[in-house]
């Protein structure tokens, strides 16, 4: 598509700071683990506040339960600006400006600031030129907060593709009253808050037809023992580990619990973190035949799970054999 091209071109040296991106996928509802959309019409990306042609600088990103409740599900994105000036968030491709669908729910403690901006080629554009809109963003704190590119208002500008120059005003508009004065046309829109430099959050990500709710990190919990049978007394080693999906250590804290074949479980000690090689070796002295597991709590990023049951058989005490004692002979008495 020529237009879309033009536009990649143009808007490559921010639009293409992206962060990652995974294979396209179906529209519809997606539940997402990162920031990864894996879809090439949204996808989540940083800018600079005042310029769409200056590169940003990249947030760092993680899962939150919260915060407040959450639109979708429990959790939701947390973006962490590398430093103010930088807005982050959905870059929405659209084949139509009169009806274009970009909206996503943003939260942050403290308030938070950001921008939007729209570029797009209608059908009076001059050749090698493209409208670009820009207006400002605020959230309050307290809560979730619901923006919609299409009830924002932008101011335009007729720019120059190749150097970016402003060529004309094109006034204050929404986008589709814009598309109703200028002709409708393809381009893209992008809107993200941090520009002042504080955390917050996003979910139920919407454009192109598709809508994203982060939710937590799949992960797997496994318990191991040096050994399936002990004497009464002996100590056994139990290791934890945590994988995500990809096999790899994630190093999440545990709680032993143990219990009698048949019992209740309960913990044994307090919460265990794991070491320099991400996993948990605890020494448990057994004196009975016991089943333990791993219980891995709620965090952050992940639901709680827990590990299989693993069961140390202690045998009984061996009864001790007496010691025989030889009886004594009598001794013969002397013959008078």
């Amino acid at each position: 598509m020529r237009v879309r091209s033009t536009l990649m071109t143009v808007a490559a040296g921010a639009l293409l700071c992206a962060l990652p991106v995974a294979p396209a996928h179906a529209d519809g509802v997606e539940t997402l683990t990162g920031p990864a959309t894996g879809d090439s019409d949204v996808y989540l990306t940083y800018v600079d506040c005042t310029d769409l042609f200056r590169p940003g600088t990249a947030p760092a990103s993680r899962l939150n339960l919260g915060p407040f409740d959450a639109p979708m599900g429990r959790r939701s994105l947390g973006l962490v600006p590398g430093s103010g000036g930088t807005a982050s968030g959905p870059v929405v491709w659209f084949d139509s400006l009169a009806s274009m669908e970009s909206s996503f729910s943003v939260a942050s403690t403290g308030g938070s600031t950001g921008t939007s901006y729209v570029l797009v080629i209608t059908s009076d554009t001059p050749a090698r030129a493209a409208w670009l809109a820009r207006t400002s963003l605020t959230v309050p704190s307290g809560g979730w907060t619901r923006v919609s590119a299409a009830s924002l208002t932008y101011d335009w500008t007729l720019v120059d593709l190749g150097s970016h120059a402003p060529l004309s005003s094109g006034g204050t508009a929404t986008a589709a009253e814009f598309a109703a004065a200028h002709g409708d046309g393809r381009g893209l829109v992008v809107s993200g808050f941090g520009c002042d430099g504080g955390a917050f959050n996003l979910d139920a990500v919407q454009g192109a037809g598709s809508t994203f709710d982060f939710e937590g990190v799949a992960l797997s919990t496994s318990l191991s023992a040096d050994r399936a049978r002990a004497a009464s007394g002996d100590s056994v080693t139990l290791t934890g580990r945590v994988t995500d999906g990809h096999s790899r250590v994630t190093g999440d804290p545990l709680v032993l619990e143990s219990r009698v074949p048949g019992g209740q479980w309960k913990a044994v000690g307090d919460q265990v973190l794991a070491g320099t090689d991400g996993l948990i070796h605890v020494d448990v002295a057994v004196t009975e035949t016991t089943e333990f597991r791993w219980h891995r709590p709620e965090s952050q990023y992940a639901d709680e799970g827990w590990s299989d049951a693993v069961t140390v058989t202690v045998a009984p005490a061996e009864p001790e054999t007496p010691t025989e004692t030889p009886s004594e002979t009598p001794s013969e008495k002397p013959t008078p």
